[in-house]
């Protein structure tokens, strides 16, 4: 009898932590999703900063989830292209060819855990002055407000925050 009612506070004590413990390996995969992405931006502005060229990073690249930091190299055909997040198209590392078509300093393509549900934010290009701007349908504008990214997982939702000045917070 004592083991039967042992078992039976244990199982209440465990059905009763069980959804909030749901809850926390949620919200730490969506911090740990969050500090990834931020990183990449903190990786962006510090590359622009130390290779003296405008770098952009680039949500939902080629897919859902996806993203990836490409160089900004000047040239409409190769910045705008359609398969810029394509590996095998524009590889990481890049060669080093002196042509001012090839980027060299792009990152890898980084895909988010798949528990994460969405990444949304804007195209922000990082300038060699540690500066951001806003990207949008390939025109470089002045970022007159924080551009926000959001990551959201289960209904949870977590915001990084770029200002024009090109601060980088994870917001809490």
């Amino acid at each position: 009898m004592e083991i039967m009612m042992t078992t039976l506070v244990a199982s209440t004590m465990f059905a009763i932590a069980l959804p909030s413990g749901k809850a926390a390996l949620d919200s730490l995969e969506l911090a740990s999703a969050s500090r990834e992405v931020e990183r990449e931006l903190q990786t962006a502005r510090m590359r622009a900063v130390a290779a003296n060229r405008p770098m952009r990073i680039k949500l939902n690249c080629p897919n859902d989830g996806q993203y990836r930091l490409v160089e900004v190299t000047g040239l409409a055909s190769t910045d705008d292209a359609a398969g810029r997040c394509d590996e095998a198209l524009y590889g990481y590392p890049g060669p080093r060819d002196n042509l001012r078509a090839t980027p060299e300093h792009d990152g890898p393509l980084l895909r988010l855990d798949s528990s994460i549900d969405t990444l949304l934010g804007p195209e922000l290009e990082f300038s060699p002055d540690g500066t951001t701007r806003l990207v949008v349908n390939g025109a470089v504008k002045t970022l007159t407000a924080d551009g926000v990214i959001s990551l959201e997982r289960h209904g949870a939702k977590q915001e990084i925050t770029v200002n024009a000045l090109g601060r980088i917070t994870l917001v809490q």
